[in-house]
């Protein structure tokens, strides 16, 4: 059973695992995402392992780099080495996400906001659209 675009946030730290094949280049969505329920009782029936496996919060909105058989974990391999950077500051879950102010705004547009590390050198950053935007990276 697949995760739905409600639960990410909820799961965002679970170990993610394909749920169905995912051809290479197909970007990662909640539909591909087994849901973690199931996982513990696939990992002791030895079915695959979760040992290397990236978290649904990180690997969300990334590209496959490679065709990924369902109930394989989704590891740095699977997806070229592209992760998602995820902020994991106690103090930042308190503080006002950019969606929640746009949403009171009547006429305001969505914002989508994707940041991936690649092959540990490069950061990309990709703000389709926004205002009074605000980035801060660790160095």
């Amino acid at each position: 059973m697949a995760i739905t675009t409600e639960m990410i946030k909820e799961f965002a730290n679970e170990p993610a695992v394909f749920g169905c094949r995912v051809a290479a280049g197909t970007e990662i969505e909640p539909k591909h995402i087994e849901h973690p329920m199931f996982l513990s009782d696939m990992v002791n029936s030895n079915l695959f392992t979760v040992d290397e496996a990236l978290t649904i919060g990180q690997v969300i909105g990334v590209k496959t780099a490679k065709d990924c058989d369902a109930l394989t974990a989704v590891t740095e391999e699977a997806v070229g080495g592209a992760v998602k950077l995820i902020k994991k500051d106690a103090a930042a879950d308190k503080e006002t996400e950019p969606e929640d102010v746009l949403a009171a705004d009547s006429g305001a547009k969505e914002i989508e906001m994707v940041s991936s590390a690649q092959d540990g050198n490069t950061i990309i950053i990709s703000i389709k659209e926004g205002r009074d935007i605000y980035l801060e990276l660790p160095l």
